[in-house]
């Protein structure tokens, strides 16, 4: 039975973060996974500096630091009960597939809530698109919302230049209908781009534009802010709002942090109350921004 469990665990191991490769771009915290909380100290004041000083001694000043911290969450599955009878006819096929569907579905809502944990809240890390009008795309939101635009993503290269963050390093995690939308309405430009050095397409695809590299995710799993003055960041599993508003999540790797831990396979073999085998999972994992005040991320909302 213990060679049975060990397969079973590396299965769900292996396929728990295919898709969501994003996640990968961070500051890993990955050591500490097993804690509670995980403490970021952050340097204090910087020195100040004094051309031409004319008056000694200089009084010095004392370096206060700050400390921010995230928390890590336990995600875990809903038990799935395998009758005896299903093992025997499926051939072990059945228990491969319920071992797999646990870990993606693990797998989405880790990414769903790490977009969500890195993305910023202050109106001035908050791009509005500017593009023409479309039927919306997020569940259950009614509408129109404006299209993502090569000036939108440029917007927040400017913002992002602002923080001095390095050039290299940065990245997008688009939802799909953005990138494809983005695409259809700009693709003699983002060709033009290309030849220029500010994108870099592949069989068709837009890896890279105007540094960032491109992530995409599908409507079921996508950044969502509400239509407020200063858009507020919906959360993963919030209730659908006819208000809501896709978001483009850009971010640089050394800015935000995540910790993410191994999966661990739960099993109850040939229960005898159930006449069959009780599967399930659990994974911890958190992340947050690196920086209280919001430096190294920005959002592209859309405009309804």
């Amino acid at each position: 039975m213990g060679l049975q469990t060990e397969v079973w665990a590396r299965d769900i191991k292996e396929k728990l973060f295919p898709e969501d490769s994003f996640m990968n771009q961070a500051v890993n915290d990955d050591p500490w996974v097993n804690h509670k909380t995980v403490h970021l100290p952050q340097a204090g004041a910087l020195p100040e500096v004094v051309r031409d000083r004319g008056s000694y001694p200089a009084a010095p000043s004392q370096r206060v630091d700050t400390v921010t911290e995230y928390t890590l969450h336990e995600y875990t599955s809903t038990p799935t009960h395998i009758a005896d009878i299903e093992e025997v006819e499926t051939s072990y096929a059945k228990r491969n597939s319920v071992v797999t569907s646990h870990g993606t579905e693990i797998n989405k809502l880790i990414a769903n809530w790490m977009a969500y944990e890195w993305a910023p809240d202050l109106a001035a890390n908050l791009v509005r698109t500017t593009g023409s009008d479309r039927d919306t795309n997020v569940i259950g939101a009614t509408g129109t919302r404006k299209d993502l635009t090569i000036e939108d993503i440029m917007s927040a290269k400017r913002i992002m230049d602002d923080m001095d963050l390095p050039a290299m390093g940065r990245n997008m995690l688009l939802p799909a209908h953005m990138y494809n939308n983005l695409i259809e309405a700009n693709w003699k430009d983002l060709l033009a781009m290309e030849t220029t050095g500010r994108a870099r397409i592949a069989d068709g695809n837009l890896l890279v534009i105007l540094g960032f590299n491109i992530f995409l995710r599908g409507k079921k799993n996508i950044l969502t802010y509400d239509n407020a003055a200063t858009p507020v960041k919906r959360d993963p599993q919030a209730a659908v709002l006819a208000t809501a508003n896709a978001a483009a999540l850009c971010w640089h790797k050394d800015f935000v942090r995540r910790a993410r831990g191994a999966v661990k396979v739960y099993n109850k073999i040939d229960d005898p109350s159930y006449y069959g085998s009780i599967f399930s999972a659990m994974a911890r994992a958190g992340g947050r921004k690196a920086y209280a005040d919001g430096t190294g991320v920005v959002s592209i909302i859309e405009a309804a």
